[in-house]
């Protein structure tokens, strides 16, 4: 009777242990795909913010608001600093190195500083997402008939109407994706000509 008791328990406890590591796996997974998803809501918005102003490697014969390729943009955009108040940054999205865990989505910003024109500041790389196994910008034109989706934009004095990404992770040998799309606020504004 002992014996029988003991084997019925035994059983059950694993069964709940078995239970318990797939609840873990699952809450782990859903826990790496909502980084991947919040890695990509803020690119979305940082991108969504693009201001029709010349990037510093721009030159009086090639005006750039805003470069890219299918692994980096650049683009100038108000971003908050601290509380209550935000600074013109020329910001910068690409992949680096992230030790250990192989390739790391970043972004640098500069600040924008001082009268003259291209006069930056450049600030460390912030890794926003670690493990990126690829990594890929797309971006709209509107100018075409019918309008086209390019991989890479170095359109003088304009900005394409969105960029839309892919953004591939892997974590414990398991991938996440996530898809993003930014429709660029300020693509139709003409900008002031700077001579």
């Amino acid at each position: 009777m002992g014996l029988a008791l003991i084997g019925v328990i035994t059983s059950l406890m694993m069964v709940f242990l078995g239970q318990a590591r797939t609840m873990m796996r699952i809450e782990k997974a859903t826990e790496f795909q909502m980084e991947v998803d919040a890695a990509s809501r803020f690119l979305e918005t940082a991108i969504s913010h693009a201001e029709p102003l010349p990037l510093s490697k721009s030159s009086p014969d090639q005006v750039l608001y805003l470069s890219g390729d299918g692994a980096l943009v650049e683009f100038n955009a108000v971003q908050a600093i601290g509380f209550k108040s935000s600074a013109l940054r020329e910001i910068t999205v690409s992949l680096a190195d992230g030790g250990q865990t192989g390739a790391a989505l970043a972004i640098v910003q500069k600040t924008r500083r001082g009268s003259k024109p291209g006069a930056a500041v450049s600030s460390e790389p912030v890794r926003l997402i670690g493990g990126v196994s690829a990594m890929k910008f797309e971006y709209l034109d509107n100018a075409l008939a019918p309008p086209a989706w390019l991989p890479g934009w170095n359109a003088p004095r304009q900005l394409p109407a969105a960029v839309r990404f892919t953004l591939s992770v892997v974590r414990d040998g398991a991938a996440y994706s996530s898809r993003g799309f930014a429709r660029l606020d300020m693509a139709s504004t003409p900008a002031p000509r700077t001579n």
